[in-house]
């Protein structure tokens, strides 16, 4: 069973899943974390999930709906936390999708929560 929540901290979004990602929970949890705040640090903790049953095809639709939904005026950083092999090249894969998409949104992938949140607070490069 797929399970996802999102919590506000002071400086950021935290948004873990559980279970199996899927185009439709993938989708929701990229758009549901930006509702409130567009221009946010979101980490998508995905430590407890698997991506490995998305293909290429549909991250890259993700992308294209998060575009939309984002526009070209919104901001921020999005790092996401996969510890599984699959799951960190697919994570990597979206990443590198929202860079040729040109999304106003760095993304970045890590192995280690505490380091993706030092990157978001601007701590490292």
């Amino acid at each position: 069973m797929f399970r996802y929540k999102c919590r506000h901290t002071s400086d950021m979004i935290v948004c873990t899943a559980t279970g199996r990602l899927t185009f439709d929970t993938l989708r929701a949890i990229a758009v549901d974390c930006r509702k409130e705040m567009p221009a946010a640090k979101v980490l998508y903790d995905i430590t407890h999930a698997t991506a490995a049953d998305l293909s290429a095809g549909e991250l890259e639709e993700i992308i294209h709906l998060i575009g939309q939904y984002l526009g070209r005026h919104c901001s921020g950083k999005a790092a996401i936390v996969a510890h599984s092999g699959v799951d960190y090249g697919l994570a990597r894969m979206f990443g590198t999708f929202a860079e040729i998409a040109d999304l106003p949104v760095e993304v970045r992938v890590f192995r280690i929560a505490e380091v993706a949140k030092e990157w978001l607070a601007g701590d490292i490069p």
